[in-house]
């Protein structure tokens, strides 16, 4: 199943806009589509032009992705998973992971702090104190 036309022009405009918020350094980045498939590479800052991830359209409301590095060791692009444990995200998480890992820049892979709630024991165990 190709990509819908808005769905490659809402992946541009992300693309784009984050990274030039998070990755000014990259020069550019460009995408390409075949069929359910979005092939992002940049060029580096060096000059250097360099292959990042590889999306897969799932037809998700929320835009979310199923993500895909690239590897030159072997020459193409492995299913993986997003520094949020998850094998679907957003264009922004992929770009960070790939950018994180191709630049060296390993604050890309950490999560928000998460809240949580106060422990609660039982009645009992607040006895035993």
């Amino acid at each position: 199943m190709a990509i819908p036309e808005r769905a490659r022009l809402e992946l541009q405009r992300r693309l784009e806009a984050h990274r030039k918020d998070r990755w000014p350094e990259l020069k550019e980045a460009r995408v390409r589509f075949r069929a359910p498939y979005a092939y992002v590479e940049a060029t580096l800052p060096d000059g250097y032009g360099q292959e990042l991830f590889r999306l897969r359209w799932t037809s998700h409301p929320q835009q979310k992705w199923a993500f895909a590095i690239w590897l030159a060791s072997k020459d193409g692009y492995e299913n993986s998973v997003l520094p949020s444990g998850s094998l679907v995200g957003t264009v922004e998480e992929a770009m960070d992971c790939a950018c994180g890992l191709y630049l060296g820049d390993i604050s890309a892979w950490e999560l928000p702090p998460q809240r949580f709630a106060p422990r609660h024991y039982p009645e009992s165990m607040s006895k035993m104190t």
